[in-house]
């Protein structure tokens, strides 16, 4: 069994990319769904480390994988922002299957169905996770939304694209954030754009 495999089975939930639902609804400047391979978020949180206090966003979190992936290995909270309907729907069945084998962990789950940009940043975020969510012009709204957070309630946040794209890179250097970690993701040999940026702002 692979390791995709293992940590569905595990976890209990099923995110891999057999299921994606036909006739997907999103609008255009929406991407279409697709998960982080958990080798790629292995290496990512062997660098970005966090706590039960902690709280990881995940933008376009589609059914859950990141979420789930993070509370089970960290304990902490974590909230899921999917528009899709019918997404958010197989990201809801995939969180009761989850909370049968982890029972006590289902009050640190958040999941909405509702825009990125409709999401208000909430003082206890403390991790961003964003894998080609949407379009630049909506990026740019959240990050500045991000940054206003840090400065009415100081802290440090990480925030983490996973395979960023030429937009999201231009977009990312038009704020203050500062670059932590390049990860070269499991396919980085076959595709060079294979990799993952690690930013941080605040104190």
């Amino acid at each position: 069994m692979d390791k995709e495999a293992q940590y569905e089975q595990f976890l209990g939930i099923k995110t891999n990319e057999e299921t994606i639902i036909p006739g997907n609804t999103r609008k255009l400047k929406y991407s279409l769904y697709e998960a982080s391979e958990y080798e790629g978020l292995e290496q990512i949180f062997d660098l970005v480390q966090l706590g039960p206090e902690d709280t990881i966003v995940d933008f376009g979190c589609g059914m859950g994988r990141v979420l789930f992936f993070c509370n089970q290995r960290f304990l902490c909270k974590v909230k899921g922002i999917e528009y899709d309907k019918k997404i958010y729907e197989q990201l809801l069945d995939n969180a009761e299957f989850y909370h049968v084998r982890f029972r006590e962990q289902r009050e640190k789950f958040s999941l909405l169905n509702m825009k990125a940009e409709d999401y208000e940043i909430a003082p206890e975020d403390t991790c961003f996770y964003f894998f080609n969510p949407f379009s630049k012009a909506i990026l740019c709204d959240v990050l500045e939304r991000i940054l206003r957070s840090v400065e009415e309630n100081p802290r440090r946040v990480n925030v983490i694209f996973y395979y960023c794209t030429y937009d999201m890179m231009s977009a990312i250097r038009e704020y203050p954030f500062k670059l932590e970690h390049v990860v070269k993701l499991p396919d980085y040999r076959l595709d060079p754009d294979e990799k993952a940026y690690v930013y941080s702002v605040g104190i």
